[in-house]
């Protein structure tokens, strides 16, 4: 019980740390309107989004040294292009999703061991990795933090005024690490693993590579702010460095909102608000989104590559490297597609777009469109969840979803930008049907407090952005009854009704699901059920279930069985499942999950 209560505190801490970014987001914005912002998104030259864009592509580049450095370390060279596959995919995820999830060191591991490396080559590449990124952030952030700290607002009521100190902590950190590799010549020994120090020259490439990333990430916002005299490049990377301290510590994916709000309230003494904001989101559309779409392109590609006899090498290449990780980099595309149609459903449709489509449609297909829009990116966050679990009716449900939302985002304004968004990631998901294998419906499967979490951090941002959005819009009751062309704070209102009440009803089905029943030894019809799957078996190990001192768990057929005890936190299952093969999949993944259910460790013995 602890031990679930202590895991639901990240989660928590996050969505407290969410919604305090919301609120000083709120307060430095509040002199400003959403068109505000609009207008200062799209004034931003086309020169400057092009140099963000190639900043982009040198800064994900330079990111392949991070595991280029990391093989050379443990001496396991593998080709380039290869640690190309790896880097990308891994970066672009992990710097959407964040730590918590699969970035980084289930990434690599499924990248990794289809190339041959054992599980302590891929633990040395994922410690190197995150070891150099930490370096590289204390090296440059302690420099910057040291010769140009950062003043910290008083609203804050911190108990320093600059970041000078911590400055001088992050130098003496990556200082003590340098002394401490350079003195002890004994590799760093954690129970029968060793982990040699790398060489001086080795770590000295090691800071160069990540100072130089830390500094193009930054490098990529500073090109999208406004042209001002007085803010230098040094000033900036401060600001930028200790926002993505804050986005890291929260653990929210990406830093969303946290990052954001630390930025606005250090720059706004020195440039408006709404410009700073539209700025943040041309550069969360370059530096994260872009990637994300690439990556995910590359993964539905994958797959129609294989239908073509000229490309299978390519594509057994491919397969080999990503197809492990595809249902969950899956999983994730399909919650930011819910996420999208969400914040779109918060904010006004573009006015000519409205006007035109009046010439096309009625009226009440157009507040309908909205309305249900709203309801498929609430079903979407939910079924990416199915989608994770690798279920079959997630998919399919899934498939359905985007098809309706590409559908109603283009009937409720001609949000044709979304519904490309939407139909790219549709694409991807199509040939991946074999992925998604599992027979369980999506309301017997078990909510993750993390995931329960990054829905609630959706809901609150599209909520906070329509209240943004329409705070120049007095409320009162007959605005839930207004439908005109241009009322779009209304039917926000009505939208976010329509998906808490989904949120809600999906919440209830929850907890009035059964809980799933304590193991205990098998009855006398238990034990004659089994006896006749064991005649069907050719396993003589079979017949120990006969024994009755082994608890059972039953395919949904009711034809084959695994036979299990518990020690201690392990639920141990003894052999593979007993029964028809097409019967084994299914039945190891409910066990799996039954033990999951209660806290336990699952073993095959």
């Amino acid at each position: 019980m602890k031990k679930k209560i202590f895991r639901s505190l990240g989660p928590l801490f996050g969505i407290f740390l969410f919604a305090v970014a919301l609120w000083v987001l709120h307060h430095e914005l509040r002199g400003y309107h959403y068109h505000d912002v609009v207008r200062n998104l799209a004034a931003i030259p086309a020169h400057q989004l092009l140099l963000a864009l190639a900043l982009t592509i040198l800064n994900y580049l330079i990111m392949t040294g991070y595991d280029a450095l990391a093989l050379r370390y443990i001496r396991h060279p593998i080709a380039y292009i290869k640690i190309a596959l790896a880097s990308f995919i891994g970066y672009a995820f992990s710097n959407n999703i964040g730590l918590s999830m699969i970035a980084g060191a289930s990434v690599r591991y499924r990248l990794y061991s289809a190339w041959g490396l054992s599980a302590l080559e891929i633990t040395k590449v994922v410690i190197f990795c995150s070891l150099a990124i930490w370096l590289g952030f204390f090296t440059i952030g302690g420099m910057v933090f040291l010769f140009e700290p950062v003043m910290i607002p008083e609203a804050l009521h911190l108990p320093f005024a600059s970041v000078h100190y911590l400055g001088i902590i992050f130098i003496m950190l990556v200082g003590g690490y340098f002394l401490w590799s350079f003195l002890r010549k004994k590799p760093l020994k954690i129970r029968e693993w060793e982990f040699p120090f790398p060489s001086t020259r080795l770590f000295l490439i090691q800071i160069s590579i990540a100072s130089l990333d830390w500094a193009l990430a930054g490098s990529v916002l500073y090109a999208l702010l406004p042209a001002t005299a007085t803010l230098s490049f040094q000033e900036f990377l401060g600001i930028f460095l200790l926002a993505q301290f804050a986005g890291l510590a929260s653990q929210i994916p990406g830093g969303l909102g946290v990052f954001e709000s630390v930025i606005i309230l250090l720059l706004s003494p020195i440039l408006p608000a709404s410009s700073i904001l539209g700025s943040l989101l041309a550069y969360r559309a370059i530096y994260y989104i872009l990637p994300l779409g690439v990556a995910t392109v590359l993964l539905g590609s994958n797959e129609l590559l294989q239908k073509r006899q000229g490309a299978r090498r390519i594509a057994r290449f491919f397969y080999q490297s990503v197809s492990g990780l595809t249902p969950y980099l899956l999983s994730f595309t399909i919650f930011a597609g819910g996420a999208i149609l969400l914040f779109s459903g918060a904010t006004p449709a573009v006015t000519w777009r409205l006007k035109w489509l009046t010439n096309l449609l009625p009226l009440p297909i157009i507040e309908i469109s909205h309305f249900l829009g709203s309801l498929v990116g609430m079903g979407l966050l939910i079924v990416a969840w199915g989608l994770w679990r690798k279920l079959d009716a997630a998919y399919l449900l899934t498939v359905f979803l985007l098809g309706a939302g590409i559908i109603f985002s283009l009937l409720k304004g001609f949000d044709y930008e979304e519904a490309i968004a939407l139909a790219v990631i549709l694409g991807a998901l199509l040939p991946c049907q074999r992925y998604f294998y599992r027979k369980a419906s999506i309301s017997s499967e078990r909510l993750t407090f993390g995931w329960f979490a990054a829905i609630v951090i959706v809901l609150i941002g599209s909520g906070w952005l329509g209240l943004f959005a329409y705070k120049h819009v007095e409320y009162s009751n007959d605005l839930w009854w207004h439908f005109t062309l241009y009322s779009n704070a209304p039917r926000f209102l009505r939208a976010m009704v329509g998906v808490i009440g989904v949120a809600l009803f999906f919440t209830m089905a929850r907890l009035l699901h059964p809980a799933s029943p304590n193991p205990s030894l098998p009855g006398q019809a238990d034990l004659e059920k089994v006896s006749s799957i064991v005649r069907e078996s050719i396993q003589t190990y079979a017949n120990l279930a006969l024994l009755g001192d082994k608890a059972f768990l039953f395919s949904q057929k009711g034809n084959a069985f695994i036979m299990y005890n518990t020690e201690g936190k392990s639920w141990i299952a003894m052999g593979d499942p007993v029964g028809p093969k097409d019967e084994w999949t299914e039945l190891v993944w409910r066990f799996r999950e039954f033990s999951d259910h209660y806290d336990a460790w699952t073993v095959f013995y």
